[in-house]
């Protein structure tokens, strides 16, 4: 068995006298550490929402009633018990007469009307994460050497067997 003077933090003559027991009187310490989780937490930036408003355009055809005049001419022959509506006897000159045409158009007109409102909130949500480590721990195997043999026992003590 070769002795590792790094496995103490005593010099090389102590900790081969050490190992042989001729340190007397002497206490030497060993701490054994052991990892612990802590767990916490920090905030981070988890991205966004982006709300868009866009405009599209949809055709649409829409069949309206419009009214219109229109004129009918009805030749109307006059007999001799009639008489014309103008007067008495007939005259020969020239003469009209304007009968005004009216007629319904469509007009389009386009308003903009509020159909609907969108609020947006955003809201803590707590949700149960589990996180995994591997943790490490520190034993202290103890072994008995003797000038002659080397003991084939070994125990292991862990911070509880100590």
């Amino acid at each position: 068995m070769s002795i590792n003077p790094n496995d103490r933090d005593l010099p090389l003559d102590r900790a081969t006298e050490s190992l042989h027991g001729q340190v007397r009187g002497a206490e030497e310490r060993l701490t054994l550490s052991e990892e612990e989780l802590a767990v916490g937490k920090r905030e981070v930036r988890a991205g966004e929402v982006e709300i868009e408003k866009h405009v599209e355009t949809e055709h649409v055809r829409r069949e309206v009633p419009l009214t219109h005049d229109e004129v009918t001419v009805e030749r109307r022959p006059i007999t001799d018990g009639m008489v014309a509506a103008g007067g008495l006897g007939g005259t020969i000159g020239e003469e009209h007469i304007r009968v005004p045409l009216t007629a319904e158009e469509a007009v389009v007109e386009k308003r903009v009307v509020p159909k609907e409102e969108l609020v947006v909130r955003k809201q803590e949500v707590t949700e149960e994460r589990m996180v995994e480590a591997d943790l490490r721990n520190e034993r202290a195997e103890v072994r008995e050497v003797n000038a002659h043999e080397v003991s084939h026992e070994r125990g292991t003590l862990g911070r509880d067997n100590l």
